[in-house]
């Protein structure tokens, strides 16, 4: 990869011209702020400093700028290149600031005040991760003189993105013992299912959600370890799957400056986790591309196979990723050559309808020994609703699914445009073809899955064509493809302004993320725990069932005692059901609740509240109220409640039973 490096003035006018904008759009953003808290700026000293420094910040970077286009130009550049001229016995000088502009902005979003005050003011956020930035840009100039001014604020950007991701991925990893967030208790649960016999002393079915997911999530369960091992486990887990397709995709590109590998790696890193890709289906990527061979037809079935397998058990549109993946790096590295378009499409064209026939068997395989009754129950979402209006900005997901996907490939497109502007003779129209029918096939797709209600809050259902998009991505612009006149490719020089537009969604989508780690009252959620055991062991007095519909890891890791596991109506189970109107499973779910079934039923705080269309996930809060919750309260009365731990108690009605 080569780039073409901005002069010094170039990169100056563009970055003071980023640190105009940001001080002002934060100051508008801070005033919409004041108002919606019903804030009277003009009487909060704090306001008025914070508006006032904002103005400042702005107007300062303002005057340089306009001295850039002055006589004033190179007395300027002499000013702000000050770094060069530090002496080398000093350059060690560089390294604190170094390191506080790599953790800064992570440090300052992780204190409760400001991630709670200014945490969603995007412009805000943008300004603070930008002041670090320049901070580092200097500090790593006074250590490496010789380093370009723009490959400093790549160094800079990327270091800080993968810190902040780093911190926010472990700051889940806590002692507390209940569910942190509607999923995680599931997370916990269902890979207990998998040792069930170990765990609770009979075998119960095994998980229909995400079953390769908990497989690998069940390892902590072959030994007494506490929730947070547990945690952290699932922690390291998504970093070293996500993160081992970079080595393995770089292995293939062979780039030989180590310094621009490392770049790169960071890059990918962060692409990946864009999505996000969940760490389950980085296995099936990670098996091809170490096992496609052009040379080796075995070892590439081989790896088809085991991939396609690996998607059976894990999600039904991820059945033709293993075959699709072989496919397109056999239409990157092989010619035609004159060949028969059937004869040279033979081949992938097997590995894509084998690979699908076999992920289908292997998910019928693993729904055969699961012990599940109902195969159906494995297809919910393929008759859930569709929200069309999801595709566009909306509550839930306020780029909207099109405009987000669209915006986080763009910059990935634009390249490959040019790539193949230089060298699109080089490639034969057949290959380019059926490459970018794939993509497209993976990009309708994937809009499709996140319009399935349960979905549209981010971009992690476009997961399979990320990774296809950076793999064609990256076979092109390190040219690692093989031109059809049998000339040796030769990768592009790129425009600095392409790097700097590749940066901004997979930066902007990890610094936009909240970092805190978990603060809690150790002697409140112990008490919690001891009441709940008391209700435990109370209606174990009476002869009672007790349903979990959520926190079951209380019960896989034995923090609650004498506790008999119902395995049906888990949360996400119970939501899945729901969302895909499954009438067996919710007439089975109403008739046990009119019947009073349980003794005692441990869940959320329910508050029947039906919600207008324009709320965040208004249809899937609608679908619970009215197909779980409803035939809940309708039944049962809250008991008792542990509004800090989102736990409450549910106990049968008596007498004339009251609806909501």
């Amino acid at each position: 990869m080569k780039i073409t490096q901005p002069t010094p003035i170039q990169f100056w006018r563009s970055a003071l011209s980023i640190s105009t904008a940001l001080p002002f759009l934060s100051l508008w953003q801070m005033g919409a702020l004041a108002n919606r808290m019903g804030i009277d700026i003009s009487s909060r000293p704090a306001w008025i400093g914070l508006t006032v420094s904002l103005g400042v910040m702005g107007i300062i970077p303002l005057l340089f700028l306009t001295l850039t286009w002055s006589r004033f130009q190179e007395p300027f550049l002499n000013l702000i290149h000050f770094p060069e001229r530090v002496k080398n016995n000093l350059r060690w000088l560089g390294i604190p600031f170094l390191v506080i502009s790599i953790t800064g902005y992570t440090l300052v979003f992780m204190q409760p005040f400001v991630r709670d005050l200014f945490g969603g003011e995007g412009w805000f956020r943008f300004l603070v991760f930008w002041l670090f930035n320049l901070l580092g840009i200097f500090s790593l100039k006074t250590i490496r003189k010789n380093l370009h001014w723009f490959t400093t604020f790549i160094i800079i950007t990327l270091c800080q993105s993968i810190f902040h991701l780093l911190v926010a991925n472990f700051s889940s990893v806590t002692d507390y013992p209940f569910a942190m967030g509607w999923s995680e208790t599931s997370r916990y649960y269902y890979p207990s299912l998998f040792l069930s016999e170990k765990v609770y002393g009979q075998p119960y079915p095994f998980p229909i959600l995400h079953p390769t997911l908990h497989l690998l999530l069940a390892p902590p369960y072959l030994f007494d370890v506490p929730l947070w091992v547990h945690r952290l486990w699932q922690a390291t887990l998504r970093l070293v799957f996500v993160g081992a397709i970079v080595p393995v995709l770089l292995k293939r590109l062979s780039i030989e400056e180590k310094n621009t590998r490392w770049l790169v790696a960071l890059w990918m890193l962060l692409f990946l986790f864009m999505g996000p890709l969940y760490f389950h289906l980085a296995v099936p990527v990670i098996i091809v591309l170490i096992g496609f061979s052009k040379e080796n037809d075995r070892r590439t079935w081989l790896a088809v196979i085991l991939a396609s397998i690996w998607c059976g058990w894990s999600r039904v549109n991820w059945y033709p990723m293993p075959g699709m993946i072989a496919a397109v790096l056999y239409l990157l590295e092989t010619q035609v050559n004159g060949s028969k378009p059937w004869r040279y499409l033979l081949k992938p064209a097997l590995w894509f309808v084998i690979g699908i026939l076999i992920a289908f068997t292997a998910q019928r395989t693993y729904i055969a020994i699961s012990g599940v009754t109902d195969s159906q129950f494995f297809y919910t979402s393929l008759s859930s609703d569709l929200l069309w209006y999801r595709l566009l900005p909306n509550e839930s997901y306020f780029l909207g699914i099109l405009p987000g996907a669209i915006l986080a490939s763009l910059a990935v497109w634009i390249v490959i445009y040019l790539v193949l502007r230089v060298h699109k003779s080089k490639i034969h129209s057949l290959r380019l073809f059926f490459i970018f029918s794939a993509l497209t096939v993976l990009f309708l797709g994937g809009l499709l899955v996140s319009l399935k209600i349960g979905g549209g809050a981010d971009l992690h259902n476009m997961d399979a064509y990320f990774v296809l998009l950076l793999i064609v991505f990256a076979s092109l612009m390190f040219a690692q493809y093989r031109s059809e006149n049998k000339e040796e490719a030769q990768p592009i020089q790129l425009h600095w302004s392409l790097i700097a537009l590749l940066l901004i969604m997979p930066v902007w989508s990890q610094w936009k993320a909240g970092v805190g780690f978990v603060n809690y009252d150790a002697d409140q959620a112990q008490t919690t725990e001891k009441v709940l055991q008391e209700y435990v062991d109370k209606v174990n007095e009476q002869g009672g069932e007790i349903l979990f519909i959520t926190q079951r890891q209380l019960i896989s890791m034995d923090m609650l005692k004498h506790v008999t596991l119902i395995p049906e109506y888990e949360r996400e189970d119970l939501m899945e059901m729901a969302m895909g109107d499954n009438t067996h499973y919710l007439r089975q779910f109403r008739s046990d609740m009119e019947n009073q079934r349980f003794a005692l039923i441990v869940v959320d705080p329910l508050n029947f509240n039906i919600m207008t269309s324009h709320r965040s996930f208004a249809e899937e809060n609608n679908v619970w109220v009215r197909r779980v919750m409803k035939h809940i309260l309708c039944n049962y009365r809250q008991e008792a409640i542990f509004s800090q731990d989102d736990i409450a108690l549910y106990v049968p009605q008596i007498g004339e039973r009251q609806c909501p």
